[in-house]
């Protein structure tokens, strides 16, 4: 009597053990599928970012695109920009989110003006959460594009080039989702709350 007691008190101890790390194990599957999945906010105003333009830029198209140094998919964009034929007679800036000297070294000696910033620094200033994102500001300053890089994450082609392309010859493109990385902290919280790398 005692035995089979004991001997079901075991039993009862092993499937709550066994649920404690299925409820565990679908929290990570959630956390880690909701990243690749669900795509992140664009912005609501990105006009703060045309106060990265400098004198002689005025009257000028740019490309304003906002990276994270420790974000595997801003490293992708940024390989790109760093390999890609450029659009001419645009002015390309990046907003680099972390202290990567080296990456912006990078840029800046493939004709990019760098900007870099804190997390903090991104959500004060520019009220962005989410990164990679693009902007393409026309000649007077309004957002003629605000968005992703491609039409899903990882997607095999950015479309930087063709986005800007677009907004130059005037079409009104919606903006392609955000698949990437929240920069800023509370983002972060919302999109990774176990904090997993």
């Amino acid at each position: 009597m005692i035995r089979s007691e004991a001997g079901a008190r075991q039993q009862w101890l092993v499937y709550v053990a066994l649920g404690a790390w299925f409820v565990a194990m679908g929290t990570v599957a959630a956390t880690l599928l909701a990243r690749h999945l669900v795509p992140l906010p664009l912005p609501e105003d990105t006009s703060a970012l045309s106060s990265l333009r400098s004198v002689d830029e005025t009257g000028r198209w740019m490309a304003v695109h906002v990276l994270y140094s420790e974000c595997p998919c801003s490293r992708r964009v940024m390989e790109h920009l760093l390999t890609s034929e450029r659009p001419r007679d645009v002015v390309e800036h990046v907003v680099l989110v972390g202290s990567r000297a080296d990456l912006a070294s990078m840029l800046r000696l493939r004709g990019f003006y760098v900007e870099e910033v804190t997390p903090d620094e991104l959500f004060e200033w520019f009220g962005i959460e989410a990164v990679p994102l693009l902007v393409v500001l026309g000649p007077d300053d309004t957002t003629r594009y605000s968005g992703g890089y491609a039409e899903r994450k990882q997607g095999p082609e950015l479309l930087d080039r063709e986005i800007i392309d677009r907004a130059r010859a005037g079409y009104d493109d919606e903006g392609l989702p955000l698949f990437g990385c929240a920069a800023s902290q509370g983002l972060r919280q919302i999109f990774n709350p176990l904090g997993l790398p």
